[in-house]
């Protein structure tokens, strides 16, 4: 039944307006990068004799291309980082307890692989790469994908050691996302690696390194849609409410899908409401 949920009695009950947090977000996003990634590949090939759209560092390749850096793409995947962190964030301080540590752990190094992103700091790896394979790696460019999987171990395991926490489609979402986005990042950039050479340098690498690309911001999507799935909303006294959808996470909160009993609301005299109610609220209980 539309608005309400099923109580332990079966009964259906009211869900007090509770509804999920931007749900339609994350299909708008994949929208939006594989958008990118067309215009990307496309703008440069629909007039390669043209040089302010096909020439290497013409302003339509630096604006769009997924293999520059800071430009639109490079905007995109920095925003999906950080809202996924950002609601990560909020959540582990709505649930609070022990479990808001995880929470925000895992949310701060999302929050650092979208500065990576940004400034592209794991392109400097490429010494530590050579120093780890003990061995010069020529003309291999993407000798930082060895100390990355060190690194990405240790964001993986954060992200495990949180979703044990967790249930159902946000476990899901959060696991599969961050496994997606580095099979990405490491596997798909070792082999586009190999294709930066000369013969293979063209269309085969332009293809390679849109797939990678495209693929990281559908895993980092997943990650934010399970972030996301972890957070309801509704309108509240004027404001927005929060809480996390999953109420036995919450420190304090019974287990299960009991019905919370609404606390008493205290009287308002006329003077105070217009305040009250331009008020955001923001509650993990209610």
């Amino acid at each position: 039944m539309a608005g309400h949920r099923r109580g332990q009695d079966g009964e259906p009950r009211p869900d007090g307006g509770w509804r999920a947090l931007a749900p339609r977000l994350p299909r708008a996003l994949v929208i939006t990068a594989f958008v990118l990634g067309a215009l990307s590949i496309g703008l440069p090939n629909i007039a390669p004799g043209v040089d302010v759209m096909a020439a290497p560092g013409s302003p339509v390749r630096l604006f769009f291309g997924v293999s520059e850096e800071m430009n639109l793409p490079t905007f995109f995947s920095v925003m999906t980082f950080l809202a996924a962190a950002g609601a990560l964030a909020l959540a582990g301080v709505l649930v609070g307890g022990r479990l808001r540590a995880p929470f925000l752990v895992t949310a701060g190094l999302l929050a650092l692989l979208a500065f990576d992103d940004f400034a592209a700091l794991h392109e400097r790896l490429k010494a530590l790469g050579e120093l780890m394979a003990d061995r010069d790696l020529g003309v291999f460019e993407y000798a930082w994908v060895l100390p990355g999987a060190v690194i990405g171990a240790g964001v993986v395991w954060a992200f495990w050691r949180l979703a044990t926490r967790l249930g159902g489609a946000p476990r899901r979402d959060l696991l599969v996302g961050i496994a997606v986005f580095f099979v990405a990042a490491l596997g798909l950039e070792t082999v586009n690696g190999f294709l930066d050479r000369p013969g293979t340098d063209g269309m085969p690498l332009q293809i390679g390194t849109h797939v990678e690309e495209i693929t990281e911001n559908l895993g980092m999507i997943l990650v934010l849609r399970g972030a996301l799935s972890l957070l309801e909303v509704r309108r509240s006294r004027g404001g927005v409410a929060l809480r996390v959808a999953d109420r036995s996470l919450v420190a304090g909160d019974p287990p299960g899908d009991e019905a919370q009993a609404p606390a008493p609301v205290p009287p308002v005299v006329a003077d105070d409401a217009a305040v009250t109610d331009r008020l955001p609220v923001v509650s993990a209980r209610r």
